[in-house]
C-alpha cells in the first residue's frame, strides 16, 4: 500500500508536511513541554535518571522517571519528532508526572539527528535504547514485558519501523504495545519534499524503511492517534496504516482528536481519561 502524492505540486506538498505552519502556537506547545521536562530533574517526590548512556554518541541518551516506591511497573517509553533532524529528548517528559502519578516509569529517548546520521541508523540506535532498556529495566523498577513504545510524527515512524520488524527480530512481540502519534509511514512523499535536503533518503531507503510496506512482525495492540486539525497528509498516512495493518492485528484503533493540530494533540498522551490516556493504560496490563 502506498501514499498517493504525485498530483501535489512540491509547493503543496512542502506545505502539507511543514505542520508548523497550520499549528494554533506550536511554540508554547514545545515550550511547555520543554519546561515540564526540566522539571523532573529537580523533584523531590519522584524518582529520577538523566542521561543513561546506550551507546557511544551523544545523544544516545535516554531519562528515566518513576515513582519513589514499588517495582516491576509498567513503562511508556517517548521517542520525540522532527522529521529526524530536530527535536529533543529535553521535550519529551511533559507526560511523565501524570504517567509517575499512576504507578508507570517513563523513559524519553534521544537520538542522533539527520544529516549526522542517516534514517537507518536511526531506527538501529531507537532499537539498541530498547534493549538497553530492557536489559537494565531491574534498576528502574520496570517491568520488562509491560513497556509500551510511543512516538510523535517521525518518533512515530520509528515506532512503526520496530513493530515492523526494521529494528530486529527480537523486539516486535517483546513490547507491550505501540502508539502512534501524527506519524509518517510511507516515505515516497516525505522523500519528495523539503524534509528530504537534511535526512537524503535514497530511493532504496525509501522502499526499506517505509512501514507502510510491511506486515506488523507481532499481533501487539497499536493506537494510532491524529488531530483533526492536522495538514491532511498526517490524516492520509494514518489511514493508510490503519487499513493495512488491521488485516493482521487484533487490536488496532485510529482516534482523530477534534480541536487539535500535529502539536497539540501531544496532550493527549498525559490527559487522564482520554482515550488515548485508556488504551496505554490497558496495553500496560497487558490488554
Amino acid at each position: 500500500m502506498r501514499v498517493p502524492y504525485a498530483r501535489l505540486s512540491r509547493a503543496e506538498l512542502d506545505r502539507q508536511l511543514s505542520p508548523s505552519r497550520s499549528a494554533k502556537d506550536f511554540e508554547s506547545v514545545l515550550s511547555r513541554h520543554a519546561a515540564k521536562t526540566a522539571a523532573l530533574a529537580g523533584a523531590t517526590d519522584l524518582a529520577h535518571w538523566s542521561d543513561v548512556a546506550f551507546g557511544p554518541g551523544a545523544r544516545q541518551r535516554y531519562d528515566v522517571t518513576a515513582p519513589r516506591t514499588g517495582a516491576k511497573r509498567p513503562c511508556l517509553v517517548f521517542i520525540h519528532g522532527g522529521f529526524w533532524q530536530e527535536g529533543s529528548k529535553q521535550w519529551s517528559g511533559f507526560a511523565a508526572r501524570a504517567y509517575a502519578q499512576a504507578g508507570w516509569a517513563h523513559v524519553g529517548v534521544g537520538y542522533t539527528l539527520a544529516p549526522e546520521a542517516g534514517l537507518e541508523q536511526i531506527v538501529d540506535e531507537v532499537a539498541a535504547a530498547l534493549r538497553h532498556l530492557r536489559g537494565h529495566a531491574a534498576d528502574y523498577g520496570i517491568d520488562p514485558d509491560r513497556i509500551v513504545l510511543a512516538g510523535h510524527s517521525a518518533g512515530a515512524h520509528l515506532v512503526a519501523a520496530i513493530l515492523a520488524g526494521l529494528g530486529g527480530d527480537d523486539l516486535p512481540g517483546a513490547l507491550a504495545g505501540y502508539v502512534l502519534i501524527s506519524g509518517v509511514y510511507d516515505l515516497a512523499p516525505v522523500a519528495a519534499s523539503y524534509v528530504n535536503e537534511a535526512v537524503g533518503l535514497t530511493p532504496g531507503e525509501v522502499e526499506r524503511l517505509s512501514p507502510l510496506l510491511y506486515w506488523p512482525a507481532a499481533d501487539r495492540p497499536v493506537h494510532l492517534v491524529v488531530g483533526a486539525d492536522e495538514p491532511e497528509a498526517f490524516g492520509r498516512q494514518s489511514d493508510a496504516l490503519a487499513a493495512l495493518w488491521g488485516r493482521k492485528l487484533r487490536r488496532i484503533s485510529l482516534a482523530r482528536c477534534p480541536g487539535r493540530d500535529h502539536f497539540d494533540v501531544l496532550d493527549e498522551l498525559g490527559r487522564e481519561g482520554s482515550e488515548t490516556w485508556d488504551r496505554i493504560q490497558r496495553m500496560g496490563q497487558g490488554g
